[in-house]
């Protein structure tokens, strides 16, 4: 077992010298966990916080659970764990959150539609989601070395900015995705990634997004010592398993 005194600690972050790890990574997951915890362009930094600390609780929410077992999600009703009624985000925000964390697979634009009903708009709902898929790159990463979860992101006042891409178009998607071309490159992906376009109305949620998960992973040249082959097959399976859209 590996002793605490060499673990190294960095914004709450915990990893041991004696995996190895990319400085690459661990640098670009420090920083991540920092910019969480700062405010955004919607959302505040205690409130992007707080999405972090929903995401954790779904995976030990009875509610979760018991949707996730059902035939259909929508047929159990009920509140999620205290956690839930303690913050001050919006109920509908919330129960996404869950949803997203738990069971995304099964996610409808019912669950989007009641988030902007709640007065959460477009480009907030966008900002969310890349905050929570960020936060379990990294809890993930450390579950899967055998590491606690690290502390929450220390949350850090000051006004958001409402910057976001005014040249966004209407896809038919529920949000406004960026605009680009979609020819193909060599490995037969498109250019621009659709995770990149699907979140594209927010560029600082797509520099979060992307500066937490392009350490993993690249269409070419991947830095790992498996093969590019090898890389997308652990990708796809993957993929499959979380019932990803893409």
């Amino acid at each position: 077992m590996v002793q605490m005194a060499s673990m190294r600690f960095t914004l709450g972050l915990m990893y041991t010298p004696e995996l190895p790890l990319r400085t690459n990574l661990t640098e670009a997951h420090e920083a991540s966990w920092q910019a969480i915890g700062e405010p955004g362009a919607f959302w505040t930094g205690p409130e992007r916080v707080q999405m972090v600390a929903h995401a954790r609780a779904a995976t030990n929410c009875k509610l979760c659970e018991q949707r996730k077992a059902a035939l259909s999600p929508f047929a159990v009703p009920g509140e999620h764990d205290e956690i839930s009624r303690e913050s001050e985000l919006p109920p509908a925000l919330i129960d996404a959150i869950h949803r997203i964390r738990s069971d995304p697979g099964r996610l409808t634009r019912s669950v989007f539609a009641q988030v902007i009903a709640a007065g959460v708009s477009e480009a907030a709902y966008v900002e969310m989601v890349s905050v929570i898929n960020s936060s379990v790159i990294i809890d993930t990463l450390h579950r899967s070395l055998g590491l606690s979860l690290p502390e929450l992101p220390e949350a850090r006042e000051g006004e958001v900015s409402g910057d976001y891409n005014t040249e966004a178009v209407d896809r038919g998607a529920w949000v406004p995705v960026l605009d680009a071309d979609q020819d193909l490159f060599e490995p037969g992906m498109p250019r621009v990634p659709n995770i990149l376009r699907s979140m594209g109305l927010v560029p600082s949620a797509v520099q979060l997004f992307f500066q937490t998960f392009r350490p993993h992973y690249a269409l070419a040249n991947i830095p790992l010592s498996i093969s590019q082959a090898q890389a997308e097959f652990v990708a796809a399976r993957v993929s499959a398993l979380n019932e990803c859209f893409y």
